[in-house]
């Protein structure tokens, strides 16, 4: 590997640096007259071989890591300026800021940056230096009396460079006078082996590929403070440095816990967070922008999906801090004035931390400010200042912010929009494969395939948190009967933590799925990706439409009433299952059929927008909306039972399968709907035996046709 580093930027004021201030002249030109000369005056060294062995060790006074660390910024500012250009930006008259790694590094940039610009930075010159206040000790006053010197400097005339970094601080008013914004050039490979050309034994291009393979990565590098830095320079020899910059850079803590590779069934979220990694790792090594990255998620489900795993098992993986905070946190800090303190505290140390994840839990629980709720105008405050925190995160470089919420639909709309949350992802419960998985990560030594599919079947529908305590339970259990795990000790665990299969409850939540099936494919709704039936409920997941117009708003409404219509239709009555919480069928539907009459313009002699509160409260709607609204359900509900009654075979062999599988998705699903919507009509029950069976007899005693011993055993429920 051959380098030529007198043709690095900045490597001439850098050797100059140091030959100024060397302990002694002997003692440097000892160390680096082999580089090339490209200083006026410096004499022109003796010849070496590219096949050099290394030198003797270096003369016995001590490096100067500090004055290493000053070279080495001199190059990163010879790259960051492209080596001259910083004293034409400085001649635009507004402020240059210069943002740093970290506090400590402000020092060591302010004596490079006179260095390699002694024309800007002479005396009599108009070319200042001001270092912002530490963030830590800042407080309005310290803040102020800093400022006062910049202020001087520029009442003076003076053009200013300003260093600055995540741990120090700057008023707003300071902060819109600056012209040009840039952050401090990453340390590169090629600058750290320049810098040991000039301070450490020469080596020959043979041990200069081996310091490349013993540095650590460029990304990395950036990561270690200041200190570790000057630490590492002052080794007696280039291969002692190396080794020591990746010792301290393996010794930065590894955290324990979760990592991406341990998040099963959110392949999309898993996809962005590892994207993510790889331009976190790109933006530090300089190869992109900050404002190329995107940086901000919004993770939106159920509880106990995962939402809080992921930036977890994200900032383990990428060796992050993270800084959690959420409403609750922030609430019990006391009333408005304290709780947005809270939530600026969080910031801030995100802030400080950067590169950094700030995580905020409970996005929903802030409201909309156009909702109408209790306490509206005290929750506008508060949204209020979310946004302006939000805002803040977002211009900072460095810092990921990620959040989290159980109910996107009553988010703010203003919190939600591109440019705060620019992704947003929905983190499902896991299905079959992905449980599957999971158990065979944890288990898999030590079970059976065979009967982790079998537990997995049972468990269809669970989050990882369900899943995790599943797998406590049951190392658990071996404990106390002091045995290993093993098939039977998975079979006894599965038998006292899981629930048992319910069949009349299954077999009905299967037809209401199936309902929602069979509407939603009739119709030409978009397309149904997955069906779920466990214990705890149903599930059908589908892609949603863009744009509504009155006939697809009746649609939708129709396929959320489906699953009412089909319990009626199959088992004789319905249940709560459509109308239990904010989520549910009927609460969406009621939702879509209070839009129709009242945001969408679809009401026949009304034209007025209002908003409506989400979840509408009985007491906000008017008697005559709500009669209106009523009647576009029961419409619905209507088109519904008719479609499912003239399809009841079809419906019956959807809740068959639905049933018989617990889970089907993609292509099964297609296939699934369209055998059932072409297959021929139902025939008559055949019996086998003598005599009809007694209603005392175990189910499919009786040898019907699949699709109608479904419908017996629904219509028993």
């Amino acid at each position: 590997m051959t380098q030529n580093f007198p043709s690095l930027p900045g490597f001439s004021a850098a050797k100059s640096h140091l030959l100024e201030h060397a302990q002694t002249v002997s003692d440097l030109f000892e160390r680096i007259s082999h580089v090339d000369d490209d200083v006026p005056g410096w004499p022109e060294p003796e010849g070496i071989p590219d096949d050099a062995p290394l030198l003797g060790p270096p003369a016995p006074a001590p490096l100067n890591g500090a004055h290493c660390l000053q070279a080495l910024a001199i190059l990163q500012l010879a790259k960051t300026f492209e080596d001259r250009a910083l004293t034409a930006m400085m001649r635009d008259g507004r402020p240059v800021c210069l943002t740093l790694p970290d506090h400590d590094m402000g020092e060591i940039v302010e004596t490079a940056a006179q260095a390699l610009y002694p024309e800007a930075f002479a005396v009599g010159r108009s070319g200042k230096i001001w270092r912002a206040p530490e963030a830590a000790t800042s407080g309005k006053t310290i803040i102020a009396l800093a400022e006062v010197k910049l202020r001087s400097f520029l009442h003076e005339g003076h053009s200013v460079l300003m260093l600055t970094s995540s741990e120090q601080t700057a008023s707003s008013q300071v902060q819109d006078l600056v012209g040009h914004d840039l952050n401090l050039a990453p340390i590169s490979h090629e600058m750290i082996l320049g810098v040991l050309t000039l301070t450490h034994t020469p080596t020959s291009p043979g041990v200069t590929d081996a310091l490349v393979e013993t540095l650590p990565t460029s990304t990395k590098l950036c990561r270690l403070t200041t200190l570790k830095l000057i630490m590492a320079f002052q080794a007696d020899t280039a291969v002692e440095v190396a080794q020591r910059l990746s010792r301290f850079a393996a010794a930065a803590p590894q955290k324990a816990g979760p990592k991406l590779s341990d998040v099963f069934g959110q392949e999309e979220a898993v996809a962005a967070f590892m994207q993510l990694q790889e331009d976190l790792n790109s933006w530090q090594a300089g190869e992109v922008s900050w404002e190329e990255v995107t940086s901000s998620l919004l993770l939106y489900g159920l509880p106990g999906t995962g939402k809080t795993l992921l930036p977890t098992a994200f900032t383990n993986s990428a060796g992050l801090p993270l800084i959690k905070t959420s409403y609750a946190d922030c609430q019990k800090a006391g009333h408005q004035g304290d709780m947005l303190r809270a939530l600026d505290m969080a910031v801030n140390e995100a802030i400080n931390s950067a590169p950094s994840v700030l995580f905020i839990d409970e996005i929903d629980a802030f409201y909309a400010r156009s909702s109408e709720v209790h306490n509206s105008r005290y929750m506008i405050g508060v949204v209020t200042g979310l946004l302006t925190q939000i805002d803040r995160v977002n211009a900072t470089a460095g810092v990921v912010l990620v959040g989290a919420t159980n109910h996107l639909t009553i988010v703010d709309e203003a919190v939600v929009r591109a440019g705060r949350f620019d992704r947003h992802i929905a983190i499902a419960p896991l299905n079959l494969a992905a449980i599957t998985s999971f158990l065979q990560a944890k288990l898999g030594d030590v079970v059976e395939a065979r009967e982790l599919r079998h537990i997995a079947a049972r468990m269809i529908g669970a989050t990882g948190a369900e899943i995790d305590d599943f797998i406590r339970k049951t190392r658990t259990l071996a404990r106390e009967v002091k045995s290993n795990i093993s098939d039977r000790i998975l079979r006894r665990a599965a038998d006292l933590y899981l629930p048992c299969p319910d069949t009349p409850l299954l077999r009905r939540i299967a037809a209401h799925e199936a309902g929602h099936l069979l509407v939603g494919h009739l119709l030409k709704m978009p397309r149904a990706t997955l069906a779920r039936v466990t214990s705890k409920g149903g599930a059908v997941l589908r892609d949603q439409r863009i744009m509504q117009t009155d006939k697809k708003l009746n649609d939708d409404i129709a396929m959320l009433l489906a699953g009412r219509a089909a319990e009626q239709l199959l088992c004789n009555s319905i249940s709560n299952g459509a109308g239990c919480g904010i989520d549910s069928d009927l609460a969406k539907a009621t939702r879509l059929a209070l839009q129709a009459e009242t945001q969408f313009g679809f009401a026949e002699n009304i034209m007025l927008w209002h908003d409506i509160p989400h979840p509408p409260r009985p007491f906000d709607i008017p008697h005559d909306l709500a009669s209106r609204a009523t009647e576009r359900l029961k419409a619905a509900e209507a088109k519904a039972t008719t479609l499912l009654s003239d399809n009841q075979p079809a419906l019956m062999k959807i809740a068959d399968t639905l049933f018989e599988a617990r889970e089907i998705e993609g292509r099964a699903l297609d296939l699934l709907l369209e055998a059932a919507t072409n297959m021929d009509a139902v025939k008559e029950p055949v019996f086998e035996g003598k005599d009809a069976p007694t209603t005392n007899e175990a189910p499919f005693s009786v040898q019907y046709p699949r699709d109608l011993q479904a419908h017996l055993i629904l219509r028993k429920a």
